[in-house]
């Protein structure tokens, strides 16, 4: 167990800002307050007891934020899947919110989460690379914003995102105290034994919730056991459920390229990126063409681990009810974005495809209030934090730049979400390669997991890769917006992203890039055609609204460091 502790302010500074607190709310015309908010001054008696109660939410409100990483909705119960892969979140879900057009800011997992938890675009935190300092995010999380409010601060995650750093310098991964835990009391991670993954189930937090009841607490429970290698640390027979029958993993009849942890029969990350197409490629040829059996075995593998996820929240809720926490816990259920499951015939969180974007965001208020409720209108991961400071009473920072999503929550007339969602591919996969992937695969106390045929090709790909994408430059990215109905995507620098593209590598071939990406959501959700040569009024509409917020983003978006940095890299996307 680590502390990390941050320093309270003083009392008279506590009362000043929850003084702030009042008349920021009352100003805002009891946008706080929990019911309807009366439309004149003159507020009656029962008017300025729902506002005091909603202005001393944050008092006795405990708030449990728990990640289920790369959880997709539509692999759930709750969205029409076929499998009954999560009973107990479908349980959950009867008495809590379900948002059902959710959607990440970026395509990774740590550019994403920060987003989340800070309110802001990624290059507005500053969270838009994979090599980090402690001071890389300047801005206010929620934890560190809670933690000014009287709430003890723990986490309990097995998401190596969140913790685990590769040392460029020492080639060593190392379990770095940085930007994510800064704010926090407690901060428990997972450890790995062996080839073994990190990524197993927090139950440590089930232990954290029975000692700490009652205290007035900000818990974050994060499972990473749903991110590849699938169902690695998911136990037999459970691991296999969902297996055809009879199968044999392809890969294991090439070169052994499983990766540093997990087994030969798991779907590691190093054998998903060699998919390309349908195509598995070793040697920069197509070896193996996916079959249906293939497919399914790599989606049931992830399915056991949604199930295996499932069955912790059963126990979680079991504990909550148990320690009477269900009472006074604000419980959000969020999955930071999804996951490629061949979808765009890749299996890797490579772009901006729906199944990578559209996440879970289900949340439970205290007692169960709004039970049931579905909403149907687009939010974004930024919301969370205004949202959740909302519902406590907390003003909401002016440099947040998410929505407050209470009215849609509350049924006030006019609420809505946001007509349109903006989102950062930033940084690009090859970014992340040319920082760890490649320095990491090619240390001397690491095991050869390429073919001997790519050796020499991967270090001039990675000479190049620095060439092209220097660690003193700005990440480049691509931007995209969102409405219900259309998205489109617009690539910054296609002739760059051509050159290092990872996918021109391993096949050998160009991989053509389109600057302008336009897919009509109602008619292919699967984003199978490029429509924009024929709505070229759609395409006007929405790039004009896609530059406007590029231009404002630019204009307060936070300095990368690059080589000023001490070297640290999130090692896992």
């Amino acid at each position: 167990m680590n502390h990390v502790t941050t320093p309270r302010p003083a009392g008279r500074t506590v009362a000043m800002l929850l003084l702030c607190a009042a008349l920021v709310v009352a100003w805002a015309g009891f946008a706080s307050a929990d019911d309807t908010a009366p439309k004149d001054v003159k507020a009656s008696g029962q008017d300025l007891a729902d506002l005091k109660q909603a202005l001393a939410r944050y008092k006795n409100t405990n708030v449990i934020l728990v990640t289920l990483q790369c959880l997709r909705p539509d692999h759930m119960g709750i969205g029409g899947y076929k499998r009954d892969t999560t009973p107990n979140l479908d349980r959950v879900a009867k008495s809590s919110v379900l948002f059902e057009n959710s959607i990440a800011n970026a395509n990774l997992t740590p550019i994403a989460m920060m987003a989340a938890l800070t309110g802001q675009y990624p290059r507005v935190n500053g969270m838009i690379a994979f090599d980090v300092a402690k001071d890389s995010v300047s801005a206010r999380t929620m934890p560190e914003i809670l933690k000014y409010y009287g709430y003890s601060t723990a986490a309990v995650l097995t998401s190596p995102e969140f913790f685990l750093r590769f040392d460029s310098a020492s080639g060593k991964m190392i379990d770095l105290r940085d930007v994510f835990s800064r704010p926090f009391d407690e901060y428990i991670t997972s450890h790995r034994r062996g080839r073994s993954s990190l990524r197993v189930l927090p139950t440590q937090s089930l232990d954290w919730l029975e000692q700490n009841k009652n205290k007035k607490f900000f818990l974050w429970i994060g499972t990473g056991n749903m991110h590849p290698p699938y169902a690695a640390t998911v136990p037999e027979p459970e691991k296999s459920m969902y297996d055809p029958p009879g199968y044999t993993p392809f890969w294991t009849k090439y070169f052994p390229v499983s990766g540093n942890e997990g087994g030969p029969e798991d779907p590691t990350i190093d054998i998903l990126m060699r998919i390309w197409q349908g195509d598995y490629y070793e040697g920069f040829q197509p070896v193996h063409r996916l079959t249906p059996d293939d497919k399914a075995y790599i989606a049931g593998r992830y399915d056991a681990g949604v199930h295996y996820a499932d069955e912790f929240i059963g126990r979680l809720m079991d504990t909550l009810e148990k320690t009477g926490l269900l009472k006074n816990s604000i419980i959000i259920f969020y999955s930071v974005h999804g996951k490629a499951l061949g979808e765009h015939k890749t299996f890797i969180n490579y772009d901006l495809q729906e199944s990578v974007l559209r996440n879970l965001l289900l949340i439970r208020f205290p007692d169960g209030k709004y039970a049931g409720k579905r909403i149907t209108d687009q939010v974004q991961g930024i919301d969370l934090l205004p949202t959740l400071l909302s519902y406590l009473g907390i003003p909401v920072a002016a440099d947040q730049q998410g929505t407050d999503l209470m009215p849609l929550v509350r049924g006030d007339k006019g609420a809505k979400g946001d007509d349109f969602v903006f989102i950062d591919r930033i940084p690009w996969w090859e970014h992340w390669m040319s920082r760890y992937f490649l320095d990491y695969k090619f240390h001397d106390n690491q095991l050869p997991n390429h073919p001997p045929s790519e050796n020499k090709p991967l270090v001039a790909y990675e000479n190049m890769l620095q060439k092209e994408l220097p660690l003193d430059a700005y990440p480049p990215g691509d931007i995209a917006v969102r409405t219900l109905h259309w998205k489109l995507i617009l690539r910054k620098y296609p002739e760059l992203l051509e050159k290092v593209s990872w996918f021109r590598f391993i096949t050998g071939t160009t991989i053509p890039v389109d600057k302008v990406e336009l897919y009509d959501l109602s008619k292919d959700p699967l984003e199978t055609r490029n429509v924009a040569s024929e709505h070229p009024e759609i395409v006007a509409r929405l790039k004009a609204k896609l530059m406007a917020w590029d231009a404002a983003v630019e204009k307060r978006k936070k300095a990368y460091r690059g080589t000023k940095m001490q070297h640290y890299i999130i090692p896992y996307p």
